[in-house]
Parts: C-alpha cells; structure tokens; sequence
C-alpha cells in the first residue's frame, strides 16, 4: 500500500485535476489524503458574490461530498486566507507544509506546477512551497508530481474554459508531454463526474452552459510531470533557519 498526499489551495482544485487519480488509488486500497490552504472562501456563489464565511462553509462540505465519490476519507484544512497565498511569510507556509509531510510521510505528493494550472496566484505560491518543502523533508524515494495542461486542451477545451475566467491571462501554459496520464475507464470517470458536480456553487454553472459530454471529456484524462528532485539548496536552509 503506497500513501499519497495531494496539497491543494481551494476546495475542486483536487478534483477537477486528479480525481480520477485518486479514485484509482483508493479503489487499489493506497492511502490517500488530501490537505487545503484554503476554504475556498473568497470564490464566487454560482457566479455571485457571498459571504466569505458562509461560502466557506459551504465549499467544505461540498469537498466532503466530492471526496465521498472518489473514496477518499483523509482531508485537512491548513486554513490560511484564500486569495491570499503570496502574502503569507514563505518560511511559515513551508515550514506547515513540511509538518505535513513529515504527518502523513507520503511516497507521492500531488500538486500544482510552478505554472499553478489556471495561473492563479494561489496556485502558484502554494507550488512554489511545496517545492520547498519537499527538498526540506529530503527523502529520495517520494515522487513529486505536478498537475500540467497537455497541449491539445488548446483546441478542445481552453476556449470554451475561458468563457468562465477559468485561466487567468497568459495561461495555460501547454506541455508537450506528460510523464504520467491517466486514462479514466467507465467507472472512475461517473465517480469523478458526479465529484465534480458536489461542487455544485463552482461547476454546476459549467455543466449548465456545457453540458454533460463536454465535462465528461475535460474530466476523462489527466496528465502529471515529474517534479523536480534538486539537492538540498540554499533556498531551502533559508527556510529551515527561518522558521
């Protein structure tokens, strides 16, 4: 049994980027956990305006009901301020997320590349610490992946996303490879779809406008590069003496 350890900013990041990798790892009997910097509270109510603290409450219990479909059972919240994540003190965050990873002492850790995906700035910083983290807690055997846009997203699926803001200006940024894709088969795919759709305040207004098939086939495949696996830097003993 392998342990793996998506780090995550917002409630749906998980999903909509490895469910399908998560759903296949719980179904072998892997553990799998999944950890928050965020609630998600600063995001949009079915494309409105609402409470932070209420849409917070919201967005987690959605999470809870996603994770339900994909057979995950560990989740935590590191509860730092969406929207936020550059402002917080880089050796805080990574000292936080080191903690973790000594915690739940992973052999694969999930997370966003330097790129953060959409090119959020959430995204991004929490990429930038894992990272960090990573080389801290030096151990040789776990693998880092992060989660990439493989280049024919350029066609079928970025400007239809981009209808919604789904990626910020600039991005995606393609990759002409992946060093890990998962293919969905029937079953993993109608239980990552129906995870999707517990986020229902986030996806439901893209299943709306959409449609079914096409979510389907955002949601079919899923493509990671291995991250890298530099030696113990300077960088990182800033961040250790730092913290």
């Amino acid at each position: 049994m392998k342990t793996i350890l998506g780090l995550w900013a917002h409630p749906d990041d998980e999903v909509f980027v490895s469910g399908g990798f998560m759903a296949e790892a719980a179904r072998r009997g892997d553990r799998v956990v999944c950890a928050h910097m965020t609630r998600g509270e600063a995001g949009l109510y079915y494309r409105s305006h609402s409470e932070p603290q209420t849409l917070g409450r919201i967005r987690q219990d959605e999470l809870q009901a996603s994770l339900a479909h994909l057979g995950v059972t560990e989740q935590r919240f590191l509860d730092y301020a969406d929207g936020c994540l550059s402002q917080v003190p880089r050796a805080e965050a990574v000292g936080r997320i080191h903690q973790t990873l000594a915690d739940v002492r992973p052999d694969v850790i999930v997370t966003f590349g330097a790129d953060g995906f959409t090119g959020h700035p959430d995204h991004k910083a929490l990429s930038s610490w894992v990272t960090s983290a990573v080389r801290l807690w030096n151990r040789p055997r776990a693998r880092l992946y992060h989660a990439v846009v493989p280049k024919h997203w350029n066609e079928c699926f970025v400007p239809r996303l981009n209808e919604f803001n789904f990626f910020w200006p600039d991005h995606p940024i393609y990759v002409g490879h992946s060093d890990v894709t998962v293919t969905l088969d029937d079953d993993v795919l109608e239980a990552k779809v129906r995870a999707i759709r517990e986020h229902a305040s986030q996806m439901l207004p893209l299943f709306d406008s959409y449609g079914e098939k096409f979510m389907r086939a955002v949601a079919a495949t899923e493509h990671f590069q291995r991250g890298p696996r530099p030696a113990f830097t300077s960088r990182v003993r800033h961040d250790l003496q730092s913290r």
